[in-house]
């Protein structure tokens, strides 16, 4: 008999203490409730900050690309113009957000508690989204490429005798004539092989002191750096340009509870000739998440009834963590804990438990 009275007390208590929170949905308020305090919160969620790093080359064919064997015996030349990607690196690194999808009001109608909500919360940081940004770095043609012109004409003088009458006299006097001709594009491309050799001979003639004036080390040096920049410029029109960029990319990406499993989820596309997209691609060009669990279980959900008496909880979980692409293991992230993969529980609260709502989920 006083087992049963014991027993009878107890679940008085305990329900006394399970009324002192009721728990709704954020978006499914009740209709009719007195309440002293209220907090609204969305479960924590963990996010990915992934930063990928991207090469960029772009190829650009010279003017002269034509006649780079035949002038200057050169072979490995940029034959089209074509642009290229490099996947270099991937790194993640999970921060705490909030989960959208669970948002949940809380009502109290305990002094006590409502003044710890207000406390606790006004100390938040405010609502966390998960944007998605990218930064790059670009480079551009060089100057004396973009925007090289050569004139297209040339002045040819003509001699000839010209038979004149002076004094009386039939005399033959020496003459000339100037015209204006169109240059072809192969002599065009000569004079940029001239300028090319012009420029090396220069370079051997300084290096073997051939020139009368003595330059110091310094000056020596200059001229020699122009002279280099010189023929390097002329030689560019003949086999092209490659530009190497760097693009930083850096992604917001949360997985839902249902990708942390073994089928995973998508991370991000990419291929060599577009690059990366964050959004869509080919299957082919998909790079995914996999998830394996630590404790070899899957995450345990609540099965709710409102009101649920006290707060909605969800822990972290340790998840195995690997990023591939065509089934082939590309990167290895080691084990990270995920609210994802972990379970969800209720704590009843009162005046003699009560625990801080930070440590519960984001405030908004």
């Amino acid at each position: 008999m006083k087992k049963i009275l014991l027993l009878m007390i107890v679940c008085a208590l305990s329900l006394s203490s399970f009324a002192q929170v009721q728990l709704y949905p954020y978006k499914n308020p009740p209709e009719k409730l007195k309440y002293t305090g209220k907090v609204s919160y969305a479960l924590p969620t963990t996010t990915f900050k992934m930063t990928v790093t991207v090469s960029k080359v772009q190829e650009v064919r010279g003017y002269f690309a034509d006649y780079a064997e035949s002038l200057l015996g050169l072979t490995n030349i940029i034959q089209q113009n074509r642009t290229y990607y490099t996947l270099n690196s991937v790194e993640i690194e999970p921060i705490r957000t909030a989960d959208m999808e669970q948002c949940f009001t809380a009502y109290t109608s305990n002094a006590e508690i409502a003044k710890s909500w207000f406390e606790h919360g006004a100390q938040l940081s405010p609502f966390v989204t998960a944007p998605k940004a990218y930064t790059s770095h670009t480079s551009s043609l060089p100057d004396f490429f973009k925007n090289y012109a050569d004139i297209s004409y040339t002045q040819q003088s003509e001699a000839f005798v010209d038979t004149k009458i002076i004094d009386g006299v039939v005399t033959q006097v020496p003459a000339s004539h100037t015209k204006t001709v169109s240059k072809s594009f192969e002599s065009k491309a000569r004079e940029a092989a001239d300028a090319i050799m012009k420029s090396r001979k220069d370079q051997y003639n300084l290096v073997a002191g051939e020139q009368e004036t003595p330059y110091s080390g310094e000056a020596l040096a200059i001229m020699l750096s122009e002279l280099k920049n010189w023929e390097n410029n002329y030689m560019s029109l003949f086999a092209g340009v490659s530009l190497s960029d760097t693009i930083v990319y850096v992604l917001y990406i949360t997985p839902d509870a249902k990708d942390i499993s073994p089928t995973g989820a998508v991370a991000f596309y990419f291929n060599d000739s577009k690059g990366l997209n964050s959004m869509e691609g080919n299957d082919s060009d998909a790079y995914r998440f996999h998830f394996r669990h630590f404790y070899g279980k899957y995450t345990s959900r609540i099965a709710c009834d409102y009101p649920l008496y006290g707060m909605l909880t969800r822990t972290q979980s340790p998840v195995f963590v690997t990023l591939t692409h065509n089934n082939k293991q590309v990167h290895d992230f080691g084990m990270i804990n995920m609210y994802q993969a972990g379970s969800e529980e209720v704590i009843p609260l009162s005046p003699n438990r009560n625990v801080n709502i930070d440590e519960i989920g984001v405030v908004f």
